[in-house]
């Protein structure tokens, strides 16, 4: 139903004249709004009214303490690598509690041939473990669709973790100091290893390297000692007497690093690392500071190579120049990997996610992650 209004004028008024001073008041009441807004701000009087007590739901908490689980952690692992972080983490160990822990670490090498746990609901499960597939002790057939994310090395898990990195600042050695003491050093080349059958073959490797450098090989693969328990004896030894060090990898795999290339470069700067794995050592390594041995036909031309005849002083200062612009963080980035891990649980919402074949995505199938050595030829 519509409703007419109808607006009766005073005697005398037309609708013109009406028209007229509603205008005029209205100019009026702008121009008074005006004085008074300009006013205010003189006088120095706020516009907003200032509540400081904020209602609960806005005031922002400090995040809570995340209990982690790993279940079955290896003696590597201290406990206490969430220490530090921004966000907290406190880790506990063990099978006790695992039904009500929220989040459950398990050390991928070492599940050995055991059924996997019964997953309670809305739990999350993380698989972790620095070693290559060859070396895993179960191929992970039996734990599908239970993990939830992946804590490796390999560049493509969901937190990523290393040994070490390297940083752009400026460094207080002196790379023709470096360039001088390795022309000093009276030893070519040493090799610290204990594991001597290995999937990539490194020791035949060594052994046609050999035939054209000098080579001391300490451990139990090798006839020279030094303390493995004082590992800054032996790092010691190879910045004192080594031109090079072989840090050949276990396993041909995908992104695999470990920790024999990082401590030449903390431990002693002025010995050339020599690599042989299945990664690309530019992703890692500052360009020029090593010899990679995919980077030659042959272990035998390697070892030619590596002659003080063919390592000129332009060559010599090229390969420690990484030493004037950059630096490495001792083991620090690993701690940073933990504390990475922390924030994602925290934030776990974000991140839902579960691996429907762990063991395809361990050996990167239909690709593989790991390859035989091509390269056992003169």
């Amino acid at each position: 139903m519509d409703i007419e209004c109808k607006i009766k004028l005073p005697i005398g008024f037309s609708k013109r004249q009406n028209t007229r001073y509603v205008q005029q008041g209205t100019v009026i009441l702008v121009v008074f709004a005006v004085m008074m807004f300009l006013t205010a701000k003189m006088i120095g009087v706020p516009r907003y009214h200032l509540n400081l007590n904020q209602p609960a739901f806005l005031v922002k908490t400090y995040p809570e303490v995340i209990q982690v689980l790993y279940f079955n952690k290896p003696e590597w692992v201290s406990g206490k690598e969430f220490e530090g972080c921004e966000y907290p983490c406190e880790m506990v160990w063990g099978s006790k509690d695992f039904d009500t822990a929220k989040v459950v670490i398990f050390h991928g090498p070492r599940l050995g041939k055991i059924n996997p746990p019964k997953k309670s609901r809305a739990q999350l499960w993380i698989m972790h473990g620095m070693e290559s597939p060859p070396h895993y002790h179960n191929d992970l057939s039996q734990w599908s669709n239970l993990f939830n994310w992946t804590f490796t090395y390999r560049r493509d898990s969901d937190v990523l973790t290393s040994y070490s990195e390297f940083k752009q600042v400026p460094s207080k050695i002196t790379t023709p100091n470096i360039t001088t003491q390795w022309m000093k050093k009276e030893r070519m080349t040493a090799w610290m290893v204990s594991n001597c059958g290995t999937p990539s073959k490194r020791e035949r490797y060594k052994q046609i390297l050999q035939k054209a450098i000098d080579i001391h090989v300490y451990g139990g693969c090798g006839t020279y000692r030094c303390a493995r328990s004082n590992e800054n004896s032996c790092m010691d030894i190879l910045q004192r007497h080594y031109k090079y060090y072989l840090a050949f990898e276990n396993s041909l795999c995908v992104d695999y690093v470990t920790e024999k290339a990082f401590k030449t470069y903390i431990f002693s700067p002025s010995t050339i690392p020599v690599m042989r794995g299945g990664t690309n050592y530019s992703l890692y390594f500052p360009p020029r500071s090593y010899l990679d041995a995919k980077d030659f036909k042959s272990a035998y031309e390697l070892g030619k190579a590596m002659h003080v005849s063919n390592m000129k002083i332009r060559k010599l200062e090229n390969i420690f120049s990484w030493t004037k612009t950059t630096s490495i963080n001792q083991m620090i980035k690993n701690h940073d990997s933990w504390c990475s891990l922390c924030e994602r649980i925290h934030r776990s919402d974000s991140y839902k996610r579960l691996y429907s074949n762990i063991k395809f995505w361990l050996n990167d199938i239909p690709r593989s992650a790991c390859k035989s050595p091509t390269d056992l030829t003169r």
